[in-house]
């Protein structure tokens, strides 16, 4: 007997997958508090004023 249970095998390749899949999980989250935290603290107002004072249409030459 070399003391192992039945139910302990080690398998390598399992753990690395749930190191990429719990590593992911982290990135994600971390991605969505960016964009969260930009879409939530940006001021577009400025933007579309500027925006709005360039595209009013010229006067027509003749």
């Amino acid at each position: 007997m070399t003391g192992r249970h039945r139910g302990q095998v080690r398998d390598p390749i399992a753990t690395v997958l749930q190191v990429v899949w719990m590593s992911g999980h982290i990135v994600v989250l971390g991605l969505l508090g960016a964009v969260a935290d930009h879409q939530l603290t940006g001021d577009p107002l400025p933007e579309i004023a500027a925006s709005a004072r360039d595209a009013a249409s010229p006067t027509p030459s003749l």
